[in-house]
């Protein structure tokens, strides 16, 4: 009945754009193929959808239906249910079997195959933008509450030219080769997040959360890295003082995920547990490289699309901005740094509403290469003179020579008692 419904809604409209703007092929209408294809050329060889006397007039027996009063929502959505029935009922007797014969694994496969092939479309509808000026209102917003639009990154040269973290639409990437200082540029954006009393995640693919703690606790606290690490007994009071001060100074939370954590890689489905269980505001992922196919693909680059591609749809499904760090390829240091050096797969780069390139010549001076900025100009680069032994970023403005800066103290100390 859905079906028919359908066809006659097309019919009595003469709007082919309910058949067009969902994908709606012949698939979904195995009970009147005929009527559906007839439809399909009329639109093709004379671009509209054929009056009904002259359907009718090829198809007499059809039944009209005079008015589909349904929304197109439950039109589409039942649509689908109808469809993906019968493509499922297709593979039932396989499955069966494949049961009966003991090739378990074998009956898994299809029915997964026949799973991944279920249709999941959506009412597509449109906006007239002459019409509809609310975006107005929100640019005046904008200017009034930037917070409740943007995160700031920590950097406010990075965020004068991009804005920060956009909390609704951002899915940024941190491009660069091994040991140049990706993961630790992370560990900062999060850093900068938790100071904005937000409930920061972190998934680490291959740091313990221990390690990824002392970064922490590096980056805000200026305590030295090599110290925490090592165990140096020296820091003991300052780290003492540090560690007690965190519960009280700040509001926000980083929670860290780690492999160990859920029996293996995650991939793009246990992080969205992750977001969901803990309520983040923002995630940082680390790295790419390091998560789990959820559709289990052995080609490297299919498996590298897919989890861009199920990133991207976590982030528009979650509205959280989600900041990931991914491998740059070898040949990229030659003729400078672009969206096409992102290691494995260029949907890295398509999906990405950022792209931050990392280089660092020097052993102190990291340079920041916005290549991508979908609401920003691209192409600016930022100097830093960076310790990271002591979680220390200096901006460089061009031609200024680098100077070590003093770490600043975090805590103010108690009345008699210095500061470390």
């Amino acid at each position: 009945m859905i079906q028919l419904q359908v066809l006659n809604k097309v019919l009595q409209e003469k709007d082919s754009s309910f058949l067009t703007l969902n994908n709606l092929g012949e698939e979904y209408f195995s009970e009147y193929p005929n009527e559906y294809q007839y439809i399909k050329e009329h639109l093709d060889n004379y671009g509209n959808v054929p009056d009904l006397e002259t359907f009718l007039s090829n198809f007499p027996h059809f039944e009209v239906i005079q008015k589909v009063g349904e929304s197109d929502s439950y039109l589409l959505t039942e649509l689908q249910r109808d469809r993906n029935a019968r493509h499922l009922a297709k593979s039932f007797n396989k499955v069966r079997e494949l049961i009966m014969s003991d090739k378990t694994d074998e009956a898994i496969e299809v029915y997964k195959r026949a799973y991944e092939g279920l249709s999941q479309g959506a009412n597509i509808s449109s906006v007239d933008i002459t019409k509809d000026l609310s975006r107005y209102d929100d640019y005046v917003e904008r200017t009034r509450n930037f917070e409740k639009y943007y995160i700031s990154t920590g950097l406010p040269e990075l965020d004068d030219i991009v804005g920060g973290w956009d909390r609704q639409e951002e899915l940024a990437t941190i491009v660069a080769r091994t040991n140049v200082g990706k993961s630790w540029l992370l560990d900062f954006f999060a850093k900068a997040a938790f100071e904005q009393g937000l409930n920061v995640g972190l998934y680490s693919g291959e740091m313990s959360p221990r390690k990824v703690g002392y970064r922490f606790d590096t980056l805000l606290g200026h305590i030295p890295n090599g110290s925490l690490v090592h165990g140096n007994e020296g820091i003991q009071n300052e780290y003492k003082r540090y560690i007690d001060g965190l519960s009280t100074k700040y509001k926000g939370t980083l929670k860290v995920l780690h492999p160990t954590m859920i029996n293996g890689p995650a991939g793009v489905s246990a992080l969205r547990a992750f977001i969901e269980k803990e309520n983040l505001d923002i995630l940082f992922v680390d790295q790419h490289s390091l998560l789990e196919d959820d559709r289990k693909a052995k080609n490297p680059v299919e498996r590298a699309a897919n989890i861009s591609r199920d990133l991207k749809n976590l982030q528009v499904m979650k509205g959280i901005p989600i900041i990931s760090v991914s491998q740059q390829n070898r040949s990229s240091t030659e003729n400078g740094i672009g969206t096409e050096h992102i290691a494995q797969s260029d949907r890295i780069s398509q999906d990405s509403t950022m792209i931050l390139a990392l280089e660092k010549k020097d052993d102190n001076i990291l340079k920041i290469h916005l290549i991508k900025s979908r609401d920003s100009v691209n192409g600016k680069i930022l100097k830093y003179l960076v310790d990271f032994n002591k979680g220390m970023f200096t901006y460089l403005p061009d031609g200024e020579e680098a100077e070590p800066a003093e770490a600043p103290p975090l805590l103010e100390p108690a009345e008699g008692e210095e500061i470390w």
